[in-house]
């Protein structure tokens, strides 16, 4: 979670309180209630929320849809498992594209059935024309035997009667044979037209299933499934969060990552306001909350030019500022895991009180002795818990 940023607390870095010792119940009793100035490191430094998060990591995207988007995730491998190659990463929901794939099954069913009947139809139209133009070439051949006799041989008027048989048997066979033809062209035509809708469909059907398979998104290398953030959460202002099932995505968005857990970054979250203070260089101390016990150091790396608003119902905004480790130490460290880190401002020393033994009075800064002088000190500079102050000898003895 995104925190605000604030100045260290209590962490005993700088702080100089030396407690007076004495022997009498008089001097025990005022040591109870004063401190001596003493001369230290004192330490300015930032306290930020953060998380880890892998230097490098494969990112895994939503395929291109063919369909119209968007399509909701189905299913998801949970968050920080481990994966081997082929296993499964993320189901988008396949349903609109298994019922398209349904019915360009009929459709496909359909044109094989069409080209098969057409096929058949034009089988048999043109096996008629054949024999149509094999009975015409008969004839034909019959009334040119007849046609070819020696017109002196015959009378005027057979001679006739056969020359006209002759044309006429000529106009029906050359006619028949124009009609397959026309009927061979026709067949070719319309069996390619039906051969071209079924490859089509059959096209069209190979894509689906390359889509259906594509919405099962299988990892290709062993690692750890982290998910990415939800990308219409920034868009509308809202506290960024992760992918989770059911959200509706469309193609090229990043739905998780497969981080390389062997080197790992701190993603620390800066307020704006204390963004000025940050240069890349600076050292950092860094806790998990998982592990409070386990401290690792780091160097800030980079501070983005831009900071981004926390949300839309706040102006908050926050540098989202990496922080480089010394170490990874992967039996502990996994990407979103949060983390609290303190980036080290400045050290310096000089002479160290606890805040309560400063109080402000008329815009200045003053302290009691232990003999309830009031002295007027000027401080330097304070975190929560100290102050680093001048105008005073090391050694003093102040109330708190």
């Amino acid at each position: 979670m995104i925190g605000m940023c604030a100045l260290l607390a209590g962490s005993g870095l700088g702080v100089g309180v030396w407690f007076s010792r004495g022997r009498d119940a008089t001097a025990d009793e005022r040591a109870s209630r004063s401190v001596r100035v003493q001369k230290e490191r004192f330490v300015r430094s930032l306290l930020v929320s953060g998380e880890l998060a892998a230097v490098r990591a494969v990112r895994i995207t939503a395929p291109p849809f063919r369909g119209r988007g968007p399509f909701g995730i189905k299913g998801l491998a949970p968050e920080g498992s481990h994966v081997e190659p082929g296993d499964l990463l993320c189901q988008i929901d396949n349903s609109s594209l298994v019922s398209t794939l349904l019915t360009e099954d009929l459709n496909l069913e359909k044109a094989e059935n069409d080209l098969v009947k057409k096929e058949a139809e034009l089988e048999v139209q043109i096996k008629d024309l054949e024999i149509q133009l094999g009975q015409n070439k008969l004839e034909l051949d019959k009334a040119k035997l007849k046609a070819d006799i020696e017109k002196s041989l015959l009378s005027l008027r057979d001679w006739q009667d056969y020359q006209f048989a002759f044309q006429k048997a000529k106009k029906e066979y050359e006619k028949t044979t124009k009609s397959l033809e026309l009927a061979n062209k026709a067949a070719r035509e319309e069996v390619a037209l039906l051969r071209l809708k079924r490859e089509q469909t059959a096209g069209r059907i190979a894509q689906l299933k390359a889509d259906i398979e594509a919405l099962e998104i299988r990892a290709d290398r062993p690692g750890t499934v982290l998910y990415e953030i939800f990308p219409p959460s920034r868009w509308n202002g809202e506290v960024p969060r992760k992918m989770q099932v059911g959200d509706q995505i469309f193609w090229g968005w990043t739905i998780l990552s497969l981080p390389d857990l062997r080197e790992m970054e701190v993603r620390a979250f800066v307020s704006e306001v204390d963004g000025g203070a940050l240069r890349p260089g600076l050292r950092s101390r860094i806790v998990a909350d998982s592990y409070p016990g386990a401290e690792f150091g780091g160097t800030l790396d980079h501070i983005p030019e831009l900071a981004e608003r926390l949300g839309k119902a706040t102006n908050v905004r926050v540098f989202t500022a990496t922080i480089k480790l010394d170490r990874t130490d992967p039996k502990i460290m996994r990407p979103g895991m949060s983390v609290r880190a303190e980036i080290i401002l400045d050290e310096e020393e000089g002479l160290v009180l606890p805040r309560r033994a400063v109080f402000e009075e008329n815009g200045k800064f003053y302290v009691r002795s232990a003999q309830g002088v009031k002295t007027e000190v000027q401080v330097r500079a304070r975190n929560s818990v100290s102050c680093l102050v001048e105008g005073l000898a090391e050694g003093t003895e102040v109330k708190i």
